[in-house]
């Protein structure tokens, strides 16, 4: 059975623990921030009936990718660009620099960057504050392997920052620029995820770290509100996360994808 990563990697390593879900919410408004991904989810999803169908069937097409065998993972990728291939429109109105009635696809490499870039920078953030420091080594290393789940989605190699040092300029650049401006569509499908009836209210506590952690511009465009008290909570609970994350076992901190996958690997290491 041939894994596209293995266990050993940094990269599994941190898309593989489990506080990294926390970098979740980070990445999905830091990707609703670009106005043609905002209309997208919100042109082609039931975000209203259903807001954590499309975050839940991202998530299970990534862990599929990251911690199955190459056959499961090519079934994965086949039905995530089968989705994707509906997903096309028009802006319905101006927003930041980008004209009404701008064309997007959910299959332009160019937003697919962007929005594979804020999984990355945020699983990084997160695995960095939460669980331990990262090396810069670490952070190479990891996206030698981030460029590769890039291909797999369709990315071309040539688009793709080619070092990681190049890669967090991109989204420093991207941070910086009016080109991520937050529209009045991107603030009703984040409203509707805190709105739902059962989970609505459980997952803006579980968004804690993740808004925290957005670039303040962004933070602020989408109206959530922060000050010092909530930024010393976030950095107690970072250093509480970080003092206790080695003593918790890997089988309550691994994504069971993952450890499941781990275990299978070794055991297949264990007898050739």
């Amino acid at each position: 059975m041939r894994l596209y990563f293995t266990p050993r990697t940094i990269f599994w390593q941190v898309n593989s623990d489990a506080l990294t879900s926390l970098a979740g919410s980070r990445a999905l408004l830091l990707e609703l921030a670009h106005p043609m991904v905002a209309a997208g989810v919100a042109q082609h999803s039931n975000y209203r009936g259903d807001p954590f169908g499309r975050l839940y069937r991202t998530m299970r097409t990534m862990t599929e990718i990251m911690f199955t065998d190459a056959a499961t993972a090519k079934e994965g990728l086949r039905h995530f660009n089968a989705c994707h291939a509906k997903v096309t429109g028009e802006l319905p109105e101006k927003v930041g620099p980008l004209c009404a009635g701008s064309h997007y696809t959910a299959h332009d490499p160019i937003l697919k960057l962007w929005v594979l870039a804020t999984l990355y920078d945020s699983c990084l953030l997160v695995y960095d504050r939460m669980v331990r420091p990262l090396a810069l080594d670490d952070k190479r290393e990891y996206y030698r392997d981030g460029l590769v789940l890039g291909e797999l989605l369709g990315i071309p190699r040539s688009m793709m920052p080619p070092t990681f040092e190049a890669f967090d300029e991109y989204v420093r650049a991207m941070i910086d620029s009016n080109l991520l401006t937050v529209s009045d569509t991107a603030r009703d499908v984040a409203e509707a995820l805190w709105a739902a009836p059962v989970f609505g209210p459980a997952a803006k506590l579980a968004s804690f770290v993740g808004i925290g952690l957005l670039p303040k511009r962004i933070r602020c465009e989408f109206g959530f509100e922060w000050d010092d008290r909530k930024e010393k909570w976030l950095g107690q609970i970072a250093a509480a996360s970080r003092r206790l994350r080695p003593l918790v076992p890997s089988i309550m901190a691994v994504n069971p994808r993952a450890l499941m996958a781990e275990w299978s690997h070794h055991h297949r290491l264990a007898e050739s």
